[in-house]
């Protein structure tokens, strides 16, 4: 059996996949407007997050913030020590709903290294399987 067609198929879903996701990154937070958050609780969750050093601890912190004289509140998932209490952070939510938000963590020169390696091994595996 011929794996040629399948792993041609790969490389272009690694490729576009990658692009997409680029694009969707920053058009879904297009317009998002910065305020300043407080982080007012960091609890325990006992969820074992699996990453290259190993498993980490993870915990739940709730951030609250306020848009036009309301106050709203998000909770996010962390590492032990990223945060503490009475901490200040910058928050990105969207003016039309606030309670959508992202902390906007992944600066934009990472976001795109990650998918441009992502696009060359694409791009690897369909030149190899096309001679």
């Amino acid at each position: 059996m011929n794996k040629r067609p399948f792993v041609l198929i790969l490389g272009v879903v690694m490729i576009l996949g990658s692009i997409g996701f680029l694009i969707w990154s920053f058009v879904s937070t297009q317009g998002y407007e910065k305020t300043t958050a407080i982080v007012t609780s960091v609890e325990f969750d006992p969820t074992v997050i699996d990453n290259d050093e190993g498993a980490t601890e993870n915990y739940k912190i709730t951030i609250e913030y306020t848009v036009n004289g309301q106050k709203y509140t998000t909770d996010y998932n962390a590492t032990e020590g990223a945060y503490s209490v009475g901490q200040q952070i910058e928050l990105k939510y969207d003016p039309q709903n606030p309670n959508n938000t992202s902390r906007g963590e992944m600066s934009l020169p990472l976001l795109i290294g990650i998918c441009a390696a992502i696009v060359v091994v694409g791009g690897i595996i369909i030149v190899k399987n096309i001679r």
